[in-house]
């Protein structure tokens, strides 16, 4: 239970009060030109820096990226959610498969 620890190790552990939130979106891509798609990837990490954000993840045709905060202890919010959504879908070399609900991050789990 984490109720039972001290806030400073609450804080260290990014738990309750301190936990980071973010989200994950799945990508199919629309070219295979390697130059589209590095372009495609430098575009949405400016985007997401525009919003303190910042961008892992990777893939070939599908796409798997999570975005989070780049503040240490900030997290994205819904209002990120739409404006990356939006920004894929004004884009041709992308379609958006999937964009997930925003979840704590130091507890999120990926599929290979």
């Amino acid at each position: 239970m984490s109720s039972n620890r001290s806030k400073r190790l609450r804080k260290k552990l990014y738990l309750d009060e301190f936990a980071v939130f973010g989200f994950v979106i799945s990508l199919k891509l629309n070219t295979d030109s390697d130059g589209a798609l590095e372009e495609f990837i430098e575009s949405l990490a400016e985007f997401a820096e525009s919003r303190h954000l910042l961008v892992g993840g990777g893939g070939i045709n599908r796409i798997e990226l999570v975005l989070g905060s780049s503040l240490r202890f900030g997290s994205a919010t819904d209002q990120d959610r739409l404006a990356i959504k939006q920004w894929v879908e004004s884009r041709e070399e992308a379609d958006i498969v999937d964009i997930g609900a925003l979840v704590d991050l130091h507890q999120l789990t990926l599929d290979d």
